[in-house]
């Protein structure tokens, strides 16, 4: 009788469940938009009630697909970074604060210019940004001392979903490595807390386990509200950017791996930490001991895309409905007939709340067109935006400590063919996408069925489950091209960051 593991994924627009044979093929997936809440500008937030409802939906939604005994296990992942807290029941103290939040910018501000940043960097190997939980805590104290008292954890948001099935409170090293471990010791880094000022807090954070670890059967009474049976396996972790990873089969060292959904999170795996001396970005426990993510996480992700489509594109919209065409796939078409450098046009893709956080930081990063002139058309504005997302892409990977090979493109931007010979012509570097769509869900599958002996090992997991399903190789005389432009990308962000900085000033009046 074939056996199946639920892999629930929650991002920062939707959370999905994702029902698994036990050799990695989808059979059945569900899932829900989830709703954004923005106090302030510079604020994202979510609802972890309605976070939990939904996963509650999710999952017994794809449970009802197959026979209740034969669902084994369920893992879990989430967006990482952010503030996610607790009280003494379990129950949310206030709305989550999402890895791209902002308002932690001014505790950032100081840690730059004090020293503190390049501290924490040669111990931890993340240059600190606002979505990081640290910074948020200090924006907590300072601005709702109430909430912060109120909270007995401060969690991840996977920990959150993890403690509502299994009523377990832990987390695990991929996600507690972002800012506070000791990456070698996967443990606790006393000196991470004293420098960011909030060793006050360290009771309120939770013990680890690694992912592999990390597992518990569910809670009984949410078991029977699911459809589920008292003998399902529950894992916590990877976080996501580990999750995909694994998913799409990047665990040895100079794997790479591009997440593009809503951030662009782009990762090289390493087999040492703390070894370069690139002053951008974090240092990621991979799942498996003695393997790590280098981590270059922008905001530069496909809501670049969607935005461009809903505020300036109804007459694409028009257009490809009355060629009775897919608008992406019309899209795609029109960028096709557009020169490299979109006659001119450069866009800095900054929309998120929390402005950009590698391979640069700056909170009030914002997005702009600019070179246009009258005689520029939608379609040089459309292929500017498609190129803007692959500039950020080429910056982030300029500044990996060793050399580019293969890159896998998981998450929504690896649906688009034009988009990924896009980066692998901007990068110079071959682009694969492997089969499945689900690949962090996968990744946590992955995981479950490891720790359930169903696999003797990670390799042996993605060596049964992972297959390439197409190759993109680059066009060296279109890097040539996409290089001119690139250093006028990076020329146009670099002399923004005084505009940028004019512009927060004024709308914080």
């Amino acid at each position: 009788m074939e056996k199946y593991i639920i892999g629930i994924d929650s991002g920062t627009t939707g959370i999905k469940a994702v029902l698994f044979d036990t050799q990695g093929k989808e059979i059945a997936k569900k899932g829900i938009p989830l709703k954004g809440y923005f106090p302030e500008e510079n604020q994202y937030e979510e609802d972890m009630l309605e976070i939990w409802d939904s996963a509650v939906e999710c999952v017994k939604d794809v449970a009802g697909r197959v026979d209740a005994s034969d669902i084994i296990g369920l893992g879990i992942t989430a967006q990482g970074d952010g503030l996610w807290m607790v009280d003494e029941d379990g129950e949310p103290v206030r709305r989550g604060c999402c890895f791209c939040d902002g308002r932690a910018a001014e505790f950032v501000d100081e840690w730059v210019e004090d020293g503190t940043c390049e501290k924490l960097f040669k111990a931890c190997g993340t240059w600190v940004c606002t979505g990081n939980q640290n910074g948020i805590v200090r924006w907590m104290e300072k601005y709702e001392k109430e909430s912060l008292d109120r909270s007995r954890w401060l969690l991840h948001l996977k920990d959150y979903l993890y403690f509502k099935f299994t009523g377990e409170i832990t987390s695990d090293a991929t996600d507690q490595s972002l800012i506070l471990l000791d990456q070698k010791k996967r443990d606790y880094l006393d000196e991470a807390f004293s420098l960011c000022g909030i060793d006050k807090y360290r009771d309120k954070y939770p013990p680890i386990k690694s992912a592999k670890d990390n597992a518990f059967k569910i809670l009984p009474q949410v078991a029977e509200s699911m459809g589920l049976t008292n003998d399902v396996l529950v894992t916590s972790g990877p976080m996501d950017v580990g999750a995909c990873a694994l998913g799409s089969g990047v665990i040895e060292k100079g794997h790479c791996c591009s997440i593009m959904g809503t951030a662009a999170l782009h990762e090289m795996v390493i087999d040492e930490p703390l070894m370069d001396d690139i002053p951008s970005g974090m240092t990621v426990a991979h799942v498996m001991e003695g393997r790590w993510l280098r981590l270059m996480s922008s905001f530069a992700g496909t809501p670049n895309l969607e935005w461009c489509l809903k505020t300036l594109g109804l007459q694409v919209k028009e257009d490809a409905a009355a060629e009775g065409k897919d608008v992406y796939a019309y899209m795609e078409d029109m960028i096709k007939e557009v020169p490299i450098g979109s006659n001119g046009v450069m866009y800095h893709p900054y929309l998120l709340a929390g402005g950009e956080r590698a391979p640069f930081t700056d909170s009030r990063a914002r997005a702009s067109y600019t070179g246009l002139n009258v005689r520029n058309t939608l379609a040089d504005i459309v292929r500017a935006t498609y190129e803007g997302v692959a500039f950020a892409m080429l910056d982030c990977y300029q500044h990996m400590p060793l050399p580019i090979g293969q890159i896998t493109i998981c998450g929504g931007g690896a649906n688009s063919s034009a988009w990924c010979q896009m980066f692998a012509d901007a990068l110079g570097s071959r682009i694969v996408t492997v089969e499945g769509e689900e690949l962090g869900a996968r990744g946590v599958a992955i995981n479950n069925a490891v720790v359930q002996g169903i696999f003797s090992s990670y390799q042996d997991a993605v060596g049964k489950i992972v297959k390439i399903k197409k190759v993109y190789e680059p066009d060296m005389k279109n890097h040539e091209k996409y290089m001119k432009f690139y250093e006028l990308y990076t020329a146009g962000y670099s002399h923004m960051q005084k505009m940028w900085k004019i512009r927060a000033k004024i709308m914080k009046e």
